[in-house]
């Protein structure tokens, strides 16, 4: 069973459990492995742009760089897009943004390409809806895949030291923000943690047993945490995290497409090499 299948299965029935309904019929839909998305990286420049239309209903999916250069190409795509396809809804990754800017600038800044979007949908007078999943959701789904010690040394690589990593403007420790972040951002979101697993130093003993060698954050081994590398074990791990989040997103998209004849998306441009086969898989089904 491919493992997309597997996932968006799983979602369903905990979707069906919570709201106690029988779940809605499941959906195979058709993604590119992302190993082989690392493979294609190199042969694209963001922002990646897939178009796909059958008759009235059409779909723009716009693969960005989370990034808030107010001079990236992507900023004008999504303009460009709002102005000639006038879509009915959007869909942003990351989460809710509630926020009205006052301007393209203002949004970009705050906000990357979510911010982008919200001002244009804000604008055309649509509703930006979320197209990932929840942490706390997210979190559950891994940890039935992978051994506690396995996605917690995975989430606080990827969620809290990597970002740590690449901040130039440091204002704190690194053990003040893994505090604040373990204690906020992971708990909250029903990432179970004891008092222990809270601190760096557990973190470290964690680091050391799985990748044998002591932790330093100006030279850890990123690479065996990157979802494209192949044959490492929290590679797989990341990769994971990348379906089942590439399966909510094409649900909601596909859900919306019975409703709405234009849909705009803005996504990283790795999940958008990933689910393109099926995009244009979604596109083609017949509706009622």
């Amino acid at each position: 069973m491919n493992k997309l299948l597997l996932v968006t299965t799983f979602l369903l029935l905990l979707f069906s459990c919570k709201e106690k309904s029988k779940p809605e019929s499941i959906t195979h839909y058709e993604t590119v492995d992302y190993v082989k998305v690392g493979q294609l990286f190199d042969s694209i420049k963001p922002p990646y742009i897939i178009d796909v239309q059958n008759g009235k209903k059409r779909i723009v999916f716009i693969g960005c760089e989370h990034q808030a250069d107010t001079n990236h190409p992507q900023f004008k795509a999504i303009e460009h897009y709002f102005e000639v396809m006038r879509p009915q809804i959007a869909f942003n990754e990351g989460g809710e943004d509630t926020e009205h800017y006052a301007t393209p600038i203002a949004g970009i800044l705050k906000n990357g390409e979510t911010g982008m979007l919200k001002y244009c949908s804000d604008k055309a007078s649509i509703k930006m809806m979320d197209g990932d999943m929840s942490d706390s959701l997210q979190f559950a789904y891994t940890s039935s895949y992978h051994t506690q010690e396995e996605w917690y040394l995975y989430y606080m690589i990827e969620r809290l030291i990597v970002p740590f990593y690449f901040d130039k403007n440091k204002t704190e420790p690194l053990d003040t923000v893994f505090s604040k972040t373990t204690k906020g951002y992971f708990t909250r979101n029903g990432f179970k943690m004891s008092a222990e697993q809270l601190t760096l130093d557990h973190f470290k003993k964690v680091y050391k047993k799985y990748m044998g060698q002591p932790f330093d954050i100006n030279n850890f081994d990123m690479e065996a945490f990157d979802y494209v590398n192949d044959n490492c074990k929290f590679c797989a791990i990341g990769r994971t995290s990348k379906i089942v989040r590439d399966s909510v997103l094409l649900t909601k998209i596909d859900n919306a497409l019975d409703k709405y004849d234009r849909i705009i998306v803005t996504f990283g441009h790795g999940h958008a090499l990933a689910v393109e086969p099926a995009l244009r898989q979604i596109i083609n089904r017949k509706r009622n």
